[in-house]
């Protein structure tokens, strides 16, 4: 596969190819673990995983959750992001993503890295009642981050439709000190805290992609994290991810 390549179609892919190869998952189940397997067999557009891996933790995986697949196709490696599906009867199954991406290419970098982050959080339901000298902000530390979002430690469960304004506080990275987000899941984590995971919503999509209740409530300032910023930290993560140093 030659390595400028951007991204294989699904309508592209040998299934063939896949089946019997070494597969590395890492889920928001388990942050900053290496879920090892094997693709078994593939089912319509979805491929089934042996569950027998790292030590039972792939028999533990529960439903609907991320999850990001390193394998090798036709000798590359590859990477996309799913979602883990679990029917009721039959083999742990992961959904082959529209597009693959190979790993030296691939959209986003996802850094696993523990850092302090302010958040603010508010509901879909309360939108109309949202300031932003009203908000309560409070710190938590990041699981992991890309340009496309981070995943981060809460006391609380978010159950329904949330929205947060994030400041990273990366000071020597050229992106807005806040930006908007999107509540996307919130799952079971360590002791008595939630994973929850959030998007960065860009300006370029913020119209279509946010209530305009909540576009009406809040400065227009906050919605300047730009595709170009997403570039930026997109570039700034992988330089320091390859360096394996992450600087506050």
């Amino acid at each position: 596969m030659p390595a400028d390549r951007a991204v294989i179609n699904i309508d592209e892919i040998d299934y063939t190819d896949l089946v019997g190869n070494p597969v590395q998952m890492k889920a928001d189940q388990f942050p900053g673990k290496i879920l090892t397997t094997r693709v078994v067999g593939v089912s319509g557009d979805k491929l089934l995983m042996d569950r027998s891996g790292s030590s039972g933790l792939v028999a533990d995986l529960i439903h609907n959750q991320d999850v990001e697949v390193y394998l090798s196709y036709k000798g590359e490696p590859v990477v996309f992001s799913s979602k883990i599906s679990i029917p009721h009867k039959g083999k742990l199954q992961i959904p082959l993503a529209d597009s693959i991406f190979p790993v030296i290419n691939r959209e986003f970098q996802r850094v696993d890295m523990e850092k302090e982050v302010k958040l603010a959080c508010f509901e879909a339901a309360n939108i109309s009642q949202v300031r932003l000298n009203r908000l309560r902000w409070f710190k938590t530390k990041t699981i992991n981050i890309s340009a496309g979002g981070l995943l981060v430690e809460l006391p609380v469960n978010l159950s329904g439709d949330y929205y947060m304004i994030v400041h990273l506080g990366l000071s020597n990275v050229p992106i807005p000190d806040l930006i908007v987000g999107r509540v996307c899941h919130c799952r079971p984590g360590r002791e008595s805290y939630f994973n929850a995971g959030i998007e960065f919503i860009v300006k370029e999509k913020h119209l279509e992609a946010l209530p305009r209740s909540l576009i009406r409530n809040l400065p227009d300032k906050l919605f300047d994290f730009s595709e170009k910023s997403r570039d930026e930290l997109n570039g700034f993560l992988i330089e320091k991810f390859t360096n394996n140093t992450i600087e506050e």
